[in-house]
């Protein structure tokens, strides 16, 4: 138990000791912040304001029976009340400084949760269309996904990574077309492609890569519709080939990839349909014209409408076409109800911002199937604008109409690309400059904290080689570690679990990157005003102690956004 959790614990025995008699409904829950003035402490904690009116004191009184009847760890030195009944806590010199100690026992499972009970979640995230190479946009919603289950996994849940492939639409009868065309101008025949068709050379090599293994006059036999559906399915596996090496090379792996095709196959979308019927949720009616577009001439037409409005939604949803077929949205629905059926706890989706308005619509027929609200929770990733010198950057001609993430990966790096799409809020566009991720300074994110990394590798290397013996964790002074720098990499060091905690609760990993780049600053203040070797032989070592402890929580955090902790720059 650290220290903090000590503290808690002396002064929630305390709280529930002063209210033995009131019995509340609720018990008020001691929650300790750090003081942003340094003189106010180690510590402070506002328990006496809710237990105030509870006890029907002001809450002054009520702090000082707190501190009267609290028996707190040794290591705290003082403590005194200020403003109306704040209750501010000081620790002796180097008080908080064994549970550096705590951290080299943990290792890597610092900040981390093991529980039997774990959460079960299914996290959908990048669910690129199956038509093309991924892009720079589907990257970051890539590595804040594959961020978030590493941060959930590291905090107790059990969580499943799902990638969600759109292979039965219009745009797959589009890929087929395209990839046909390119396989006929291979054979030197003269082509027009339409404005529809998906450019780009990749489609070319896909016309390729068909080729190498069945014969053009294969297709040639085989009537339009034939042809195109099995051009289509050699085109859908092609592509996803591609996306699955895409994000190999960024270190993204999905536990499985759930095909749209095969909710239509098995007749789970039917299913769903008839059992909406069946549950009165489903009646024959017209929609009005869309919102926000004129049209002159809106004819309305009958169809089989959701009543999703009588769940939060603000129009009721269609689920056949005019032709009778299933609309997206069923079958969005329907796999959304069998991810229920698995038996997850929690859904997460990772959607990009301009499904913004879908969030709503899904929800509201989630809430009919299963009768809980804001399911599936969906967070939504902004644009990235690609720069290069501030300037935008042209477009692929591998991709056609965008950049390629391959093309980023392969000029900056896996590891300035997964930490730099960490640095912002999801719900900020972010501006991707190509020679900010390479730049070798202090001005790059990613290099600035793996410097810090790798010049606390450097240190404990020369005093290897100066034949420096490191004693024993337990038999380090770490009351030596007094200075204002030491102290403060300490408390960062010791937030770092709690900084887990909120992410996973606010689904916000880019608060792992924040902190490394908060505790980088840290360990490189610490390090220019306290010399670590060559110094008197107790200090040293209390000093060695804490930049391996620091060494440990980077190592860690780096891990869970899925970027390396280098020994060497």
């Amino acid at each position: 138990m650290s220290l903090k959790e000590q503290i808690c614990q002396a002064l929630q025995h305390t709280v529930e000791q002063l209210l033995a008699d009131v019995q509340p409904a609720k018990m008020p829950q001691v929650q300790l912040t750090r003081p942003k003035v340094r003189e106010h402490g180690d510590y402070a904690v506002n328990i006496a304001m809710p237990l105030a009116g509870l006890l029907q004191q002001n809450p002054r009184q009520v702090a000082t029976s707190i501190l009267e009847k609290t028996t707190f760890p040794d290591a705290v030195l003082k403590t005194d009340i200020a403003g109306p009944g704040f209750i501010n806590i000081t620790l002796k010199q180097g008080g908080e400084a064994d549970m550096l100690l705590h951290i080299l026992a943990q290792g890597s499972t610092y900040g981390c949760v093991e529980t039997d009970k774990a959460k079960s979640v299914c996290l959908e995230f990048v669910s690129a269309n199956p038509t093309g190479p991924m892009h720079v946009g589907h990257g970051r919603g890539a590595v804040v996904g594959d961020a978030l289950a590493n941060l959930l996994s590291a905090r107790g849940y059990a969580v499943h990574k799902e990638y969600y492939i759109n292979d039965a639409g219009s745009q797959i009868a589009v890929l087929a077309n395209s990839v046909w065309l390119r396989m006929q101008e291979l054979q030197g025949i003269s082509i027009r492609l339409p404005e529809s068709a998906y450019p780009g050379e990749y489609i070319i090599d896909i016309a390729r890569t068909i080729l190498a293994k069945s014969s053009f006059e294969y297709f040639s036999t085989l009537d339009e519709d034939n042809c195109l559906q099995e051009i289509g399915l050699l085109a859908v596996a092609a592509n996803m080939a591609m996306i699955e090496q895409d994000l190999k090379v960024i270190g993204i792996t999905f536990d499985q990839y759930f095909s749209e095709k095969t909710l239509h196959a098995s007749g789970k979308v039917d299913q769903l349909i008839e059992k909406l019927e069946n549950d009165g949720l489903i009646y024959t009616g017209t929609l009005p014209p869309p919102k926000g577009k004129e049209i002159s001439d809106y004819q309305a037409v009958e169809q089989q409408l959701f009543r999703t409005t009588a769940f939060g939604d603000d129009v009721d949803r269609p689920l056949r076409k005019q032709d009778g077929t299933a609309t997206y949205f069923a079958a969005d629905i329907a796999y959304h109800h069998d991810k229920s059926q698995r038996g997850f706890q929690y859904l997460i989706d990772i959607w990009g911002a301009d499904h913004g308005g879908y969030v709503t619509r899904v929800q509201s027929s989630m809430k009919a199937l299963t009768g809980l609200a804001e399911q599936p929770e969906v967070l939504l990733i902004q644009m990235v604008n690609l720069t290069r010198n501030g300037q935008p950057f042209k477009m692929s001609k591998r991709a056609g109409t965008f950049v390629a993430l391959s093309d980023v990966v392969e000029e900056v790096g896996k590891d300035a690309v997964r930490f730099n799409f960490m640095t912002r809020r999801i719900e900020s566009q972010f501006d991707f400059d190509l020679e900010d991720a390479k730049a070798k300074s202090s001005e790059n994110p990613v290099y600035y904290v793996q410097y810090a990394h790798a010049r606390i590798c450097a240190v404990l290397n020369k005093a290897k080689s100066e034949g420096v013996e490191i004693v024993d964790v337990d038999q380090v002074d770490t009351s030596l570690l007094s200075s204002e720098e030491a102290q403060d990499l300490i408390k960062i060091l010791l937030a770092y679990p709690d900084m887990l905690d909120t992410a996973a609760n606010r689904r916000e990993p880019y608060r792992i990157a924040t902190f490394t780049m908060q505790l980088a600053a840290t360990l490189h203040r610490f390090y220019h005003k306290n010399r670590v070797l060559g110094v008197e032989n107790e200090l040293m070592q209390a000093r060695i102690l804490l930049l391996k402890a620091t060494s440990q929580v980077l190592k860690n955090a780096l891990s869970l956004l899925g970027v390396n902790a280098p020994e060497k720059m």
